[in-house]
């Protein structure tokens, strides 16, 4: 005769949980349900709480949308964040918030077409998402979808280009421009210039405004100072600098993001100068396995895209009427060795035998 199969671990209830807290199920289940219209005593939901976590309880969810006809889905559609690994700290952030509350996230990356994201947002709104957030690389309008309508919309690093949106999260991309900037003009320099990322790009005109408002903080004129824009990419901050360096000796560079420093710390090598021994250099955005592994190690503004995520998680589990419309979250400068004093003395450089590809279209 065959052997009964062995039973699997029972199945931990809510029933369990009450008998371990001693208190009554439907009490249990107004605490793990986040039932804030019934009154429950903060000892006793503590009391749950611990409970629940010393037994592992697991909350059947699937029983629970049943009965309240609540989804714990949360849809999140994002642009160009699969492709910047560092980037997706803002949905890591917001998954490390929702997931341990019950809620899962369907992310979807889109392209710029409005249609597709529109075709995404009514998938995600089709399956009963509790929520949408739009997140993107770069902070910037993006299309909402007009199928949105009654579901709560947040939008984290970017704004909606029309239709409402219950809160926008930013980045304070002009503290961390004057923090970044002042971290030189504190340490004396005056010959300053900035290497911003393109001329209209809102991160680049916060980040220049913070630059120029550090340098009155200094006792300087910023149209006296050196501007130059570029693309954001390694080998424009290359040429940048090297145009910049050979023109104008300035002993600090300013940059728009990490990638442009780095290419500033490849022209000054390029030169003969040492950085920060000639010539500071500090960056923006603190990228991961970037910002920390270059020598010298890069001074720099950290984006908080982690923390953007995790806010727009704490949003979610509040209710809509106590959120605010809008959140700016801080720029952290984080310093380590690419800034030093500026130098006694200045040693000659031999400019490069060819011009630099930025010198076309640069402007002060």
């Amino acid at each position: 005769m065959a052997k009964k199969a062995a039973a699997g671990p029972k199945r931990v209830t809510m029933t369990d949980v009450a008998r371990r807290a001693g208190v009554s199920q439907p009490t249990v289940s107004f605490v793990l349900n986040d039932r804030r219209d019934v009154a429950v005593a903060e000892e006793t939901r503590r009391r749950v709480l611990q409970a629940a976590a010393e037994l592992d309880f697991v909350p059947n969810r699937a029983a629970q949308l049943l009965r309240s006809n609540r989804s714990f889905t949360i849809g999140v559609v994002t642009s160009g964040i699969v492709s910047q690994p560092y980037a997706g700290l803002i949905v890591l952030g917001l998954q490390q918030v929702v997931q341990p509350a019950g809620y899962v996230c369907m992310v979807v990356d889109t392209t710029d077409d409005p249609g597709q994201g529109d075709d995404a947002v009514a998938s995600l709104v089709a399956q009963g998402v509790a929520a949408i957030v739009y997140a993107s690389l770069a902070p910037k309008p993006l299309h909402r979808s007009p199928r949105l309508d009654g579901i709560r919309t947040i939008f984290v690093n970017c704004w909606p280009e029309e239709g409402p949106a219950d809160t926008v999260l930013l980045a304070d991309e002009y503290a961390g421009g004057r923090a970044a900037a002042a971290s030189v003009f504190e340490r004396g320099h005056r010959e300053v210039a900035f290497l911003g990322g393109m001329r209209d790009d809102y991160a680049c005109k916060e980040r220049r405004r913070g630059f120029d408002d550090a340098a009155r903080a200094a006792g300087l004129k910023p149209a006296d100072l050196v501007h130059r824009y570029g693309n954001y990419q390694i080998g424009n901050g290359y040429d940048l600098a090297t145009e910049v360096v050979v023109e104008h000796r300035p002993t600090a560079l300013v940059c728009g993001n990490d990638r442009m420093a780095i290419g500033a710390l490849l022209a000054l090598h390029a030169l003969g100068l040492d950085c920060p021994g000639d010539v500071s250099i500090v960056g923006f955005d603190d990228q991961p396995d970037v910002a920390d592994q270059v020598r010298p190690g890069l001074t720099t503004a950290a984006l908080p895209h982690l923390m953007l995520g995790r806010r727009a998680g704490e949003l979610l589990l509040t209710p809509p009427e106590d959120a605010p419309d809008r959140i700016i979250v801080d720029c952290e400068l984080i310093e380590r060795d690419s800034v030093g004093d500026p130098p006694k003395h200045r040693r000659r450089i031999t400019p490069p035998a060819t011009s630099p590809t930025a010198r076309r279209g640069s402007s002060k």
